[in-house]
C-alpha cells in the first residue's frame, strides 16, 4: 500500500485523526504512538509494519460505575507457590507499578543456604538485587524472619513482603528497618487484594503498607555533607524537577517516582539490558538514550544491529537523526539525542526538562514497541552474564 492509501484507510476507519505536512512520519508517528498507549485497534507486525485488528469503535468515554466486590485471593491462587509465585513472575508489571520502579523478577525457588526464596529479581531503577517473599495469609514471625535471611543470603538491596493483611508489628517492623538502614536498602510491604466489578473479570490491587521514608526527603538531609556535593545537589534537583513535571503531565509514562543524586537516570525499563535513560554528559550536554547492556557484547551487538536495521522508520517516526554508536571495543552500546545543557541550576532548567521530556515521550512511543518484538534468539548470540 502507497502512504495515500494508508492514510485513506485509517481515516475511513477512524483509527487516528491524521495532520500534518509529512504523511510518512505522521502516520508512523500515530501508528507508533497508538500500538504503545494500548489501542486496541492497531498492532504492530514488524518493522513499520502495522495491522488494523478488526475494531474499529472507539471506547466510550462514559461509563457507568460499578460497585467494587474485593475476593479472597485464595480463589484466584489456591496455594501461594504454586499459582500465586508464578503468576507474579509472569506479571511483574502490576509490583513495578505499586512499588514506584522498573524491575524484572528472574528466578522462583531460588536457593539460599537450605531455603528457597520466593522470586529473585533486579530492581532496575536503582541496579541492585531484589527479593520477593509471598504469603497468602495473615504475615507471621516466620516469614519476617525468612525475609531477613534471604535479603542476607542475596545482598538485596529492595526486599519485598507480600501479604493479604499485614499486622501491625510487622507493619512496624518493616518501617523500623527502613529507619535504621544504612545504604540504600529499602523494605516493603505490599497488600495482596482482588476485585471484581459485577462479572468482569477479577483484578489484582496491591497497596503499599510499608514503605521507605521518603528517597527525595532522605538524600536532601545530606546536602551541606560529605555525601553530597553541590554537583550531586545539583543532579537531584534537575532530576526531581523532570519527574515533578513528568508525572503530572503524563502520568503512567513511567514507574519511576525516586530522583537520583547521579549524572544518570533510568526512565523506562524496556526488555532485558535494553533501557531508556537521561543523562548528563561531558561538557555541559543533555541526552535522551536507548542503553543496551545485557551483560554480553555479542547480544549487544545483535540487538543494536536489529535496531540498526531499522533506524528508517524509527528516525522518521521520531522526526529527528539519532546517533548511532556501537562503541567498539566496550560491552555497551547507545542510541542517542544530545544537546547542550547544564544540571546546573539557571533559567534553562525548564526548558532542558520539557526538552527531554518530548524525547523521553517520543523514544518511549517509537522503541518500546519495536524491542518488544525483536527475537529472544538475540539475546542468546553470546552467554549472557547479567
Amino acid at each position: 500500500m502507497t502512504i495515500g492509501d494508508v492514510t485513506k484507510a485509517i481515516e475511513e476507519e477512524g483509527l487516528r485523526d491524521l495532520t500534518g505536512q509529512a504523511p510518512e512520519a505522521t502516520v508512523a508517528t500515530q501508528l507508533y504512538s497508538a500500538v504503545s498507549s494500548g489501542d486496541s485497534r492497531v498492532r504492530l507486525i514488524g518493522a513499520g509494519v502495522f495491522e488494523h485488528t478488526g475494531v474499529s469503535t472507539v471506547p466510550r468515554a462514559r461509563q457507568a460505575l460499578g460497585k467494587l466486590e474485593l475476593l479472597n485471593p485464595r480463589e484466584i491462587w489456591p496455594d501461594e507457590a504454586r499459582h500465586f509465585t508464578p503468576w507474579l513472575l509472569e506479571n511483574s508489571d502490576y509490583l513495578a507499578e505499586v512499588l514506584g520502579i522498573d524491575l524484572e523478577l528472574e528466578q522462583r525457588e531460588h536457593a539460599v543456604g537450605a531455603f528457597s526464596l520466593d522470586l529473585l529479581g533486579r530492581d532496575q531503577t536503582h541496579s541492585c538485587p531484589l527479593i520477593v517473599e509471598n504469603q497468602l495469609e495473615d504475615t507471621d514471625h516466620r516469614h519476617l524472619g525468612q525475609l531477613l535471611t534471604y535479603a542476607a543470603g542475596t545482598d538485596a538491596k529492595t526486599v519485598v513482603w507480600m501479604s493479604p493483611r499485614f499486622r501491625d508489628e510487622h507493619r512496624q517492623a518493616l518501617e523500623y528497618l527502613n529507619e535504621i538502614s544504612v545504604g540504600d536498602a529499602r523494605f516493603f510491604g505490599v497488600e495482596i487484594r482482588v476485585g471484581v466489578i459485577g462479572n468482569s473479570d477479577a483484578a489484582p490491587l496491591f497497596s503499599l503498607v510499608a514503605q521507605p521514608s521518603d528517597w527525595r526527603a532522605r538524600i536532601g538531609t545530606r546536602r551541606g555533607t560529605d555525601e553530597m556535593s553541590p554537583v550531586k545537589a545539583a543532579y537531584l534537583d534537575f532530576w526531581t524537577a523532570y519527574l515533578d513535571r513528568l508525572h503530572a503531565e503524563h502520568p503512567g509514562v513511567t514507574n519511576v517516582r525516586s530522583p537520583q543524586a547521579q549524572n544518570w537516570m533510568t526512565l523506562n525499563y524496556l526488555r532485558k539490558g535494553v533501557s531508556l535513560n537521561g543523562v548528563f554528559v561531558k561538557r555541559d550536554g543533555l541526552c535522551c538514550e536507548m542503553y543496551i547492556d545485557t551483560g554480553s557484547a555479542g547480544a549487544n551487538d545483535s540487538v543494536f544491529a536489529a535496531l540498526l536495521s531499522q533506524r528508517p522508520e524509527i528516525e522518521a517516526a521520531l522526526g529527528e537523526a539519532l546517533e548511532w554508536d556501537e562503541l567498539p571495543g566496550r560491552r555497551a552500546c547507545r542510541i542517542r539525542l544530545q544537546r547542550q545543557g547544564s544540571s546546573r541550576p539557571s533559567d534553562q532548567t525548564a526548558e532542558l526538562v520539557a526538552w527531554l521530556m518530548q524525547r523521553h515521550l517520543g523514544f518511549k512511543q517509537v522503541f518500546a514497541p519495536i524491542v518488544r518484538l525483536l527475537p529472544q534468539e538475540l539475546w542468546s548470540a553470546d552467554e549472557i552474564t547479567s
